[in-house]
């Protein structure tokens, strides 16, 4: 990879950081970035993944407080969460990186158009 490459990584992480602090969805920024500069799909996603976590976590401790009422809500979301986690790594792991290559531009898009 080039230096230009990435130090444009770099910049869209910087985006996607700064867009997720302040309303999410920086995914949009740094998954399509990642892809442009030939990561492939599968790895593109991870890479994505590992790299929001700490923001995630941030974000949950940052708000505790205010969470700590929302326990019920995590007893029924938590379970559906997990199953739908664990149905997406088989499926994925049963349809190989080319097939998900190809539902990615739909998985971007659905929750922006829902």
């Amino acid at each position: 990879m080039s230096l230009s490459q990435l130090a444009l990584i770099g910049l869209a992480g910087l985006g996607t950081g700064a867009v997720n602090a302040l309303a999410g969805g920086g995914s949009l920024i740094s998954f399509p970035v990642l892809l442009a500069m030939g990561v492939p799909p599968l790895t593109a996603n991870v890479t994505n993944t590992i790299g929001l976590c700490p923001g995630y976590l941030g974000a949950a401790l940052a708000q505790r407080r205010d969470l700590h009422h929302q326990a019920a809500r995590l007893y029924v979301l938590l379970p559906i969460a997990v199953a739908c986690s664990v149905g997406g790594a088989l499926l994925l792991l049963h349809t190989g990186e080319q097939a998900f290559g190809r539902a990615v531009p739909w998985l971007i898009l659905a929750p922006v158009c829902c």
